[in-house]
């Protein structure tokens, strides 16, 4: 009977897969959103105005992120690299999925195909921000700091301060204050483009069309279920699925919800009983578990070992202090 249940629940999750594939299909666009990002980039470079590249082109070409992406464009947009850093995010955010759940992490990386596929394969920032988000919940300052990249390049982040708040971690939302100010500091010269950008042009205004989300019912409702979300992510900032919960939110409150938005649901991997056991039994006797090469890479800052859910208050196991090689993560 159980494994009659398995392999329905796995029949769902892949045709659930194929028909997001199915929908997204039409499109996707090999180098789309890399374009966009290399138009900004050399407006921004060669004109002194990143929002200027896009005029004329329609909504779905225009850059309307703040201007650090196309400020550094120069450092990581040739081709091979972006692709590069666009399948190493996937493949970190993939990682923990694996790690927390095991085989069943796959499924809803299955699911959730068609999502995640497009945007690696049109080229946009959002692999990375799912490597990004995913880092949040587990490291105590390079998770403020991750998440304060992620604002910079669409800003709907921001709003993960709220799980900072419900989970009294004052800390690290003082990290996240300071690499918003450095970030804010770097972009100077470029912001008030961007908010005029804003304010003056229609095919900038997110609220131009309504998305996937409680917004096609209207703004009432959308307002009101995003206020629930905001209060529920607040009060169960600390469960095991405070991190899950507050993506919700922040996808929820975007007035131009996009099914592909859906793959920064995986940056909240849930863990299975059994590897949330094994995690405790590891931070009480302190072994590291396997592969220990790469979790001690990124050990520096880590919140705990239960991730998502536990306090990020809780003491550090005893034992030597990480060394400066650690801050790779």
């Amino acid at each position: 009977m159980r494994r009659l249940i398995l392999g329905v629940m796995i029949a769902l999750y892949v045709g659930f897969g194929l028909l997001g594939l199915t929908f997204l299909a039409p499109n996707t666009f090999v180098g789309a959103d890399h374009a966009t990002y290399q138009r900004a980039a050399d407006a921004l470079w060669q004109q002194g105005n990143p929002y200027i590249g896009s005029i004329g082109l329609g909504y779905n070409y225009q850059y309307r992120y703040p201007p650090l992406l196309a400020e550094i464009w120069p450092l990581v947009g040739s081709v091979p690299v972006w692709w590069a850093l666009l399948g190493l995010g996937t493949a970190l955010t993939f990682y923990f999925w694996y790690t927390d759940a095991g085989w069943l992490g796959l499924l809803p990386i299955i699911m959730l195909a068609g999502a995640w596929g497009q945007t690696l394969i049109n080229g946009n920032v959002q692999p990375i921000m799912m490597a990004l988000l995913v880092l949040v919940p587990r490291y105590q300052r390079v998770g403020p700091v991750a998440l304060a990249a992620a604002t910079m390049f669409k800003l709907h982040p921001a709003l993960g301060v709220v799980w900072y708040a419900g989970r009294r971690d004052w800390r690290g939302l003082a990290w996240y204050g300071a690499a918003v100010a450095v970030f804010l500091i770097i972009q100077a010269p470029w912001l008030g483009q961007f908010v005029t950008y804003y304010l003056t042009n229609p095919d900038a205004s997110p609220t131009a069309y309504e998305g996937w989300g409680i917004r096609l019912f209207g703004d009432v409702p959308w307002l009101i279920v995003t206020a629930i979300l905001a209060v529920l992510s607040y009060r169960y900032a600390n469960s095991r699925l405070g991190w899950l919960t507050n993506l919700v939110f922040q996808l929820e409150a975007l007035p131009r919800l996009l099914p592909t938005n859906l793959a920064l649901l995986l940056s909240a991997p849930l863990k299975s009983r059994s590897s949330a056991r094994s995690a405790s039994a590891d931070l009480q006797t302190g072994r590291t578990p396997a592969p220990a090469a790469f979790r001690k890479a990124l050990s520096w800052g880590r919140a705990d070992r239960n991730g998502p859910g536990s306090s990020s208050q809780a003491s550090p196991p005893s034992g030597p202090a990480p060394t400066r090689g650690q801050e790779s993560a």
